[in-house]
């Protein structure tokens, strides 16, 4: 299956009071169609997701997200950087299930993330558990990498 996203350009997540767990979304900018959203930082060129989320309606979906303490105080807690926003509208083709493919994204995403070790918080606000498998020996290179990143 092959699937297409169109990302709008960064949406930047300002706090609002340093004292609360108050965030702003310019909403929008944010497109109402169903498809993934990653909250994040930027330092520099450098991009670290902090989560991904997939969902039928973009805008509310992350108007929700606002009153997400989890989610806010991770934002809030993460390294040095700019907290930006990044939506991208899934645009299927003729007969392609959008329930399925959105799932299809999200994992995609979460996988990549992961192995590229970023700090992610998904799932009800849990971190998800991700572990290391370290290869080593007399083995060609070219057959295993040197560590393959799971999740659980």
């Amino acid at each position: 299956m092959d699937l297409h996203i169109d990302w709008t350009r960064p949406i930047p997540v300002r706090r609002v009071r340093s004292a609360t767990l108050e965030f702003a979304i310019d909403l929008e900018a944010i497109p109402p169609e169903p498809g993934i959203y990653l909250f994040g930082r930027r330092h520099g060129t450098s991009f670290e997701a902090l989560y991904v989320g997939k969902a039928s309606r973009l805008r509310a979906r992350i108007r929700q997200h606002l009153n997400n303490r989890s989610l806010l105080n991770h934002l809030a807690d993460a390294a040095t950087g700019k907290r930006i926003l990044l939506a991208g509208v899934l645009t299927g083709r003729q007969g392609q299930q959008l329930p399925k493919a959105l799932a299809l994204a999200e994992k995609a995403l979460l996988r990549h993330f992961l192995s590229e070790g970023h700090d992610l918080i998904n799932k009800q606000g849990t971190k998800i558990r991700s572990h290391t498998l370290h290869s080593t020996g007399r083995h060609p290179k070219r057959l295993f990498p040197r560590a393959i990143h799971l999740e659980q």
